[in-house]
């Protein structure tokens, strides 16, 4: 069993500490600890990898906070926001903390979104500035076509920014009461159910880590895994989660955070990071292994040789307060602690929606500082419960994966679809028909010409016949699919895809309302 660190730290008063002040602090009172861990050679790993300090660390935000300051154009309002955009390296976390210092608030749209998303977040943010590197200028001018208002800045080399040369001392000027509700970064939702919407962070919202620290009764989870060892995310930092490792985890909790090179990763190379870059832990996709979520198959493969931990959250409620449980048999579900306020309320049959429900007692409760009119916050998770582990939960999908039909019944399209995306031509598959007397299928195939001809067509679909009787074998017969209720995805309409990709449901519905409408005009 990995010897796990107790809490507080030594020396430390947890719980009400600005990042950005913390990390000054490290700087001065622990210069030589490790922040990052970042390769030497990002085209061989095998050269090894070199630590960036956190004196290293404050001096590179320093530098940035006098390039802002340089570059930024004059505001009146306090709290001015600017985009940015730029490859997977750590000018996203250095710049995110010199905002953090100079009360800026910066803006990290996803350039996997539309631009039509990306403006739309532009918009509501209030945001007039769009700092990326000179290799994004036509990516982003090409964003900003349609909002003339919005100015771009070339982002500095990240050479200019972890120079060696002392920057003149930038110290953040307010005390945890006086800013801790101040905005500092908006991220956005990943878009499942239509367009990205910002969520904004406070300085208090991103001190989860040093909140959950100053509790004297909480049960392991990852913050006591961190102090002293090495962790690796794919994630970049323009996620809420790539950002709360590479700031949060690092500087209230004393990990270090091993980098990897800025292209997307295989599985070889998160293999030679971990080997080379002497990685402890990682927080990990599931498609990096096998496939999301993470199969039931490979987990148990990889439970008997590692502790295998699920990790969820939403933008809007934080990473969930759950239990780091070493389980073999079960390591698919979930336990949360008690100071997240977690209630499952029944909705149909043996599915539960997770309800986060605002308690006096509760102290890790992120949901309710991002809306503090609320008492209750309603997931729309669906959720099982371990049928002989009181308290042990898994997440199966979401409230608008529920197909509801026509006379009443329906099915949970979520649970059905994997069985038809085994089909090897495949791409995915969706189960729609909201309010029909029967369901739909709709297929995307990865080469929709397969399906050019009547007789591809023909062929495709007696090739899906053992794959729709199997997802049969589990539904009521006023319920089951049939292929004369089947739509191949063509002419140019893609499912939609959200941030993390995967399919967004109801939009990608949308897109065949009128082939569905078809089917019942014609029957």
């Amino acid at each position: 069993m990995t010897k796990v660190a107790t809490f507080p730290l030594p020396g430390i008063k947890h719980g009400n500490r600005i990042l950005v002040a913390t990390i000054e602090q490290r700087a001065k009172n622990d210069p030589d600890s490790s922040w990052v861990s970042a390769p030497i050679d990002n085209n061989d790993l095998s050269r090894g990898y070199k630590e960036i300090t956190f004196a290293e660390f404050n001096n590179a935000v320093d530098h940035a906070v006098h390039w802002l300051k340089q570059n930024l154009p004059a505001a009146d309002e306090p709290f001015q926001s600017f985009a940015y955009a730029g490859p997977k390296d750590l000018r996203y976390p250095i710049l995110a903390a010199a905002a953090g210092k100079l009360q800026k608030v910066m803006v990290l749209p996803s350039p996997l979104i539309p631009p039509v998303a990306q403006r739309l977040i532009l918009s509501k943010t209030q945001c007039q500035v769009y700092i990326r590197p000179s290799s994004m200028a036509q990516v982003v001018g090409a964003i900003l076509e349609d909002a003339p208002n919005v100015q771009q800045i070339t982002a500095p080399e990240l050479e200019s920014l972890l120079q060696e040369s002392p920057a003149e001392p930038y110290v953040y000027p307010k005390a945890w009461e006086e800013g801790k509700n101040d905005p500092w970064l908006v991220v956005h939702t990943s878009g499942t159910t239509g367009y990205p919407k910002p969520i904004t962070y406070t300085h208090q919202m991103m001190a989860a880590f040093d909140v959950a620290a100053s509790l004297p009764d909480i049960d392991a989870f990852m913050l006591h895994h961190a102090p002293g060892r090495r962790w690796y995310t794919p994630l970049p930092s323009l996620h809420l989660v790539g950002m709360t490792m590479i700031l949060s985890m690092t500087t209230y909790a004393h990990g270090t955070l091993v980098t990897g090179p800025p292209t997307p990763p295989s599985a070889d190379t998160v293999v030679d990071i971990f080997k080379h870059g002497h990685v402890d832990s990682a927080l990990l996709t599931p498609a990096l292994i096998d496939k999301s979520p993470l199969s039931r198959k490979s987990g148990d493969l990889l439970a008997p040789h590692v502790q295998l931990v699920p990790a969820i959250g939403t933008t809007e409620s934080g990473g969930y307060f759950t239990k780091f449980r070493r389980d073999e048999k079960d390591w698919d579900y979930i336990e949360f602690q008690k100071h997240a306020g977690a209630v499952f309320e029944p909705r149909s049959g043996d599915l539960h929606e997770l309800v986060f429900v605002r308690l006096p007692e509760c102290k890790m409760q992120q949901v309710f500082l991002l809306y503090p009119d609320i008492d209750r916050f309603e997931t729309k998770d669906l959720w099982v419960e371990h049928p002989t582990r009181k308290g042990l939960w898994k997440i199966v999908g979401r409230m608008d994966d529920y197909l509801p039909l026509s006379h009443g019944d329906g099915i949970y399209a979520a649970s059905l679809e994997p069985e038809i995306e085994q089909h090897s031509q495949v791409k995915a598959a969706l189960i729609g028909g909201h309010g029909r007397p029967l369901p739909v299928l709709l297929v995307e195939l990865h080469d929709e010409s397969e399906v050019a001809s009547d007789a591809g067509r023909q062929a495709m679909i007696k090739s899906l016949q053992p794959y729709i009787d199997k997802v049969n074998e589990h539904c009521h017969d006023c319920v089951k699919l049939s292929p004369e209720r089947l739509i191949f995805a063509s002419g140019g309409k893609a499912f939609i895809r959200t941030v993390k990709g995967s399919v967004a449901r109801m939009p990608s519905l949308e897109l065949y309302k009128e082939e569905i409408s078809a089917l019942f005009e014609n029957n």
